[in-house]
C-alpha cells in the first residue's frame, strides 16, 4: 500500500518534471491588501502571486497565459496529470479597482473558459474561497468606494463541467456588514470563515458563517489574525496570530462550535514562532494533520518549516530550511512560497525540496484553485 508521503513525493516529481519557468503564470498574494493597512508590506502595485488550494495530494498542472493579460486565451499545452484529484479550474481575480470580471481558466489547458461579471453595480471582486468540488467557489465583492465599513457581498459560483457558469447566487442574506478577507471554506462550501478588520474600532472579528447564521469571536488589538485554514468539515479553524508592532506570534486552532466571545478563550495554541521571527505566515491542511509555517529574521532571511500536527500540537518535523520568500500557502498538496515581485517556489511538502517558478501577471489580485 502506497503511503501518503510516497504519493506526495510522486505528485511533486510530476510537477517539477513538467513545469517550465517560462510557462506558468504568476500567482498573486491576497494578503498584501489586508496587511498593507498596517504598513508592513509593499504597496499593491508591487504585489505578486498566490494560489489558494483545496486539498491534499493534488498535482499542480501547467497553466499558460500571456503575462499581463489573464483574460486572453493562451495556446494550450497538455501535460500529464493525476485525474483522480486534479482540480479542473482556477479563478483569476484582477486588481480590485480594475472593474474587471472574474476569469475562469482550465487548469489542464490554460484556456479561458468563461468570465463572470460582478452582479452589483459599483462593486469589485476581491476574494475567493475554493471548495473541494472543484466547480464550486465562494466569491466576495465589495464596493469600489468607502473603507473598512463597506459591506461584503458573498455569492456561490457554480461552474459546469466545461467551465461555464451555471449559477451565481447570494451566499448570505443579509450581507456581511463590513469588509472581510482571508476567506476559507469547508469542503462542501457550506461553512465559510473570514476575518473582519476593525470597522469601528481597532479589534478584529474572526467569523464563521453556516446555515445562514454568523458567529464571531473578537481578536482584541494589538493581536492580528490572518491565514485562515478551515478544516474540511468546518469544525476547526486554524490561523496565524501576530501582535501588531511587537514581537511574538502563534498558530492557533479555534473550535467553531464554541460560543461567541474572545478568540483566545475559544482556541488553543499549536505552535509558537521563534521570538526573533517577524511577518509570520501559516498554512494548515484540511485534515489538520500537516502545518507549514514561515517567518523572516534579520533583513531578509525566510525560514520555512513543515510539521505533522495533532490534537496536542506539533508531533514531528517534516523539514526545515531557509530560502528566498515571504509568504507560504498550500496548493494542490504542494507548498507554495512567494518572494514578492520576484518568483514563486514550489516546495515538496515532505522533503522541503524547492523548484523556482517565475512570476508574471502583475495586474492580477489572486489566483484561487
Amino acid at each position: 500500500m502506497t503511503s501518503l508521503e510516497d504519493e506526495l513525493r510522486e505528485a511533486y516529481r510530476a510537477v517539477t518534471d513538467t513545469v517550465r519557468e517560462e510557462d506558468l503564470p504568476g500567482l498573486y498574494e491576497q494578503r498584501a491588501r489586508r496587511r498593507s493597512r498596517f504598513g508592513a508590506f509593499a504597496p499593491l502595485a508591487a504585489a505578486a502571486a498566490v494560489v489558494v488550494a483545496i486539498g491534499v495530494g493534488l498535482v499542480v498542472p501547467e497553466l499558460l497565459s500571456a503575462p499581463g493579460r489573464p483574460a486572453a486565451p493562451a495556446t494550450p499545452t497538455a501535460i500529464p496529470a493525476t485525474p483522480r484529484t486534479t482540480p479542473p479550474f482556477m479563478i483569476i481575480v484582477n486588481t480590485p479597482n480594475a472593474r474587471r470580471p472574474l476569469v475562469v481558466v482550465s487548469a489542464a489547458t490554460g484556456r479561458t473558459t468563461a468570465t463572470v461579471a460582478v452582479p452589483r453595480k459599483d462593486t469589485a471582486w476581491f476574494d475567493v474561497a475554493p471548495t473541494a468540488s472543484g466547480t464550486r467557489f465562494i466569491v466576495a465583492a465589495t464596493p469600489l468606494r468607502g473603507g473598512l465599513c463597506n459591506p461584503t457581498y458573498l455569492y456561490t459560483l457554480t461552474l459546469s463541467a466545461s467551465g461555464e457558469p451555471t449559477s451565481l447566487r447570494p451566499w448570505t442574506v443579509p450581507v456581511v456588514p463590513a469588509e472581510i478577507g482571508s476567506l476559507s471554506a469547508s469542503a462542501d462550501g457550506g461553512t465559510l470563515a473570514f476575518v473582519e478588520t476593525g470597522c469601528r474600532g481597532p479589534d478584529q472579528q474572526i467569523g464563521i458563517i453556516r446555515g445562514g447564521k454568523m458567529k464571531t469571536w473578537r481578536e482584541p488589538y494589538p493581536l492580528f489574525a490572518d491565514d485562515l485554514s478551515l478544516s474540511a468539515a468546518g469544525s476547526k479553524l486554524g490561523y496565524a496570530e501576530s501582535t501588531v508592532a511587537r514581537p511574538g506570534a502563534r498558530v492557533r486552532v479555534l473550535d467553531t462550535g464554541s460560543a461567541s466571545g474572545n478568540a483566545t478563550a475559544a482556541s488553543t495554541i499549536v505552535y509558537t514562532y521563534p521570538a526573533a521571527g517577524r511577518a509570520p505566515s501559516a498554512a494548515i491542511g484540511p485534515d489538520l494533520t500537516t502545518m507549514y509555517v514561515a517567518w523572516l529574521t534579520g533583513r531578509d532571511t525566510f525560514h520555512l518549516v513543515g510539521y505533522r500536527i495533532g490534537a496536542g500540537g506539533v508531533r514531528g518535523t517534516l523539514f526545515s530550511r531557509t530560502m528566498p520568500g515571504e509568504f507560504v500557502s498550500l496548493a494542490g498538496g504542494q507548498v507554495l512560497v512567494w518572494d514578492p515581485g520576484v518568483a514563486l517556489y514550489l516546495v515538496d511538502p515532505v522533503t522541503g525540496k524547492a523548484a523556482r517558478i517565475r512570476t508574471a501577471w502583475t495586474n492580477a489580485w489572486g489566483i484561487f484553485w
